[in-house]
């Protein structure tokens, strides 16, 4: 008799629960919140990432029913927990993620597909930079989008070439006619820290000059040798740019911050950088007379000379398992139609990130006369974008090497013709 009177209390104790918590479900569902949770990597992004911040900030404003949860933590961090949540099958809704790790998500079937969302926005897919869409494709599906775009090239110091009577260069000519009039001043040409291999980024879009997007594909596929005569003319050309004393004389043991300081103390005419170094420049004593530049066009180039570098970002992606999810399905694609729309852009743009698609934006120019010019850059009729840097479309040890030697030919220790054989060994290696 206890026995029973003890049962049927536990049966009226787990009704009541779960009474209570369908009435909890019934709340939710009237009070119509669609909450998405979007992980994003930096720890704090109200202070780390203030565009997006902003920008998730307004659109939740604007859409009272929709609630982004964001879950920030430090890159390395994050990039580890994905990779565990993928395991268990618990992606958050949305995320950042490195782009070599995207594609493996993919391939392991892991993410929705963002076609829709893409042939749903003509005037979306229109305004994106072509290769902002197609760096995330695979067999046809679109499974990610660009968290920003990556915009790479030469600041240059105007105020030091009108001291000097020379012109900014357009042409490698140019560039050499430059570095010599800077030489016999005291002036380094480009600054440059060795101790950070992968700060040569003008110098890889350098390299797209010379025919490197044509080759890839064939050199990692084993059918052509990445040490070949255009790689080599292209190594040559750093070789003399190093002896007409282009470069730092301490670049082999100087970091690339310690490079941005010599620029910013009117110790170098130019510094290989990108838009993460817009606001610190404009902060600097020379920020007013800073430009921007794409770097040379080489006459024994091949194929287009007018390459500028405004590439895709580590991408947006979407776990499948929103498709299952219609409310959060809508949610998102209505986040990312704010995200790449004209509003958008114009945040972005407000907070010095330069727009990924052709939407006009308005800057203040006597706040952010640097940025101003930048944009500028990316705008200039006539020019095109390499389709990626040509060190994200190869293996993390491909690009090391091709760090590796083009830091070489400024440091001295390799000739051109070894520069392109470290990368062409490597990439055996890898094969």
């Amino acid at each position: 008799m206890k026995t029973s009177k003890i049962i049927v209390s536990l049966l009226l104790l787990i009704s009541a629960f779960l009474v209570g918590c369908s009435n909890n479900d019934s709340e939710q569902s009237a009070n119509g919140t669609t909450t998405i949770d979007f992980a994003i990597h930096v720890a704090n992004p109200a202070e780390q990432e203030p565009a997006f911040y902003q920008l998730i900030e307004k659109f939740q404003a604007e859409n009272p029913d929709i609630k982004i949860n964001l879950i920030g933590k430090e890159q390395q961090e994050h990039v580890k927990s994905i990779k565990m949540m993928s395991q268990s099958d618990k992606l958050p809704d949305v995320f950042w993620m490195l782009p070599a790790s995207a594609a493996e998500l993919q391939d392991a079937g892991m993410l929705m597909e963002l076609n829709e969302f893409i042939d749903g926005n003509p005037d979306i897919k229109d305004a994106l930079n072509e290769n902002m869409l197609n760096t995330y494709v695979a067999d046809g599906k679109q499974y990610g989008l660009p968290y920003q775009p990556l915009v790479t090239g030469l600041f240059y110091n105007k105020a030091l070439f009108d001291q000097y009577g020379v012109k900014v260069p357009q042409t490698y000519e140019e560039l050499t006619a430059v570095t010599k009039v800077f030489e016999q001043n005291g002036i380094t040409t480009i600054a440059k820290g060795a101790k950070d291999e992968y700060s040569v980024w003008a110098f890889l879009t350098m390299l797209s000059r010379y025919g490197y997007f044509d080759k890839i594909d064939a050199i990692l596929a084993g059918e052509e040798s990445y040490n070949n005569q255009d790689f080599v003319n292209y190594y040559a050309k750093i070789d003399e740019l190093r002896k007409l004393g282009a470069f730092p004389d301490n670049v082999s043991t100087q970091s690339y911050f310690q490079a941005v300081e010599q620029f910013l103390n009117g110790q170098a005419a130019m510094l290989d950088s990108g838009m993460w170094d817009v606001q610190k420049i404009e902060q600097s004593k020379i920020g007013k007379d800073v430009g921007f530049w794409w770097g040379p066009t080489f006459k024994d180039g091949v194929g287009n000379q007018q390459v500028s570098s405004v590439v895709p970002a580590a991408p947006l992606l979407v776990s499948k398992k929103v498709g299952e999810d219609e409310a959060k399905k809508e949610a998102i694609l209505k986040l990312f139609k704010f995200y790449y729309g004209e509003e958008g852009t114009q945040i972005m743009a407000e907070n010095q990130v330069p727009p990924m698609t052709n939407a006009e934006v308005t800057i203040n120019e006597e706040e952010h006369p640097l940025f101003k010019r930048l944009v500028d850059q990316i705008q200039l009729e006539g020019w095109e974008s390499q389709p990626n840097q040509p060190d994200l479309v190869v293996p993390e040890a491909i690009a090391n090497a091709m760090y590796d030697s083009i830091y070489g030919v400024i440091n001295g220790t390799y000739t051109p013709k070894q520069a392109a054989k470290v990368v062409a060994d490597k990439i055996s290696e890898t094969n």
